[in-house]
């Protein structure tokens, strides 16, 4: 466990296409958690950038269980250490995700946030608490 975050990529490489490796692909996505985003997608082959404090080794040893099956081939596990660049720019979503995940990082412990938000405010006169929601910048 390293005391900073850091984003780490793991990508899996399937013996079938993704179609057919639903489950595997869940119970995945399900072990990794919130702060894994997909990524890289082709008909067997998919990666996932992770934001966390684990090294590379301690993650794949996590999650050892899931990807020891048989529809899943190979992986690989690995720290990227910078901004990424791509032939395509933002298109490309392997250099977006990367990009986001060292953005986030750099804006402290905030988690990615959508545009609205919720806010629980309590009501004064009628002793209850109502829902209102907070429209945030609009992108322009």
């Amino acid at each position: 466990m390293f005391p900073y975050k850091q984003v780490v990529v793991l990508q899996i490489f399937l013996k079938y296409e993704l179609q057919y490796c639903e489950r595997e692909l869940k119970a995945l996505r399900q072990a990794l958690g919130r702060n894994a985003h997909p990524c890289m997608h082709e008909r067997r082959h998919i990666a996932f950038v992770i934001t966390t404090q684990e090294s590379p080794s301690e993650l794949v040893q996590r999650l050892s269980d899931v990807l020891e099956v048989d529809n899943i081939e190979d992986w690989t596990a690995g720290v990227m250490l910078g901004g990424c660049v791509g032939k395509h720019g933002v298109m490309n979503s392997f250099v977006t995700k990367v990009n986001l995940a060292y953005r986030a990082l750099q804006n402290g412990p905030t988690k990615y946030l959508r545009d609205r938000q919720t806010f629980i405010v309590p009501d004064v006169c009628k002793r209850a608490s109502r829902k209102m929601s907070v429209k945030g910048p609009s992108a322009r």
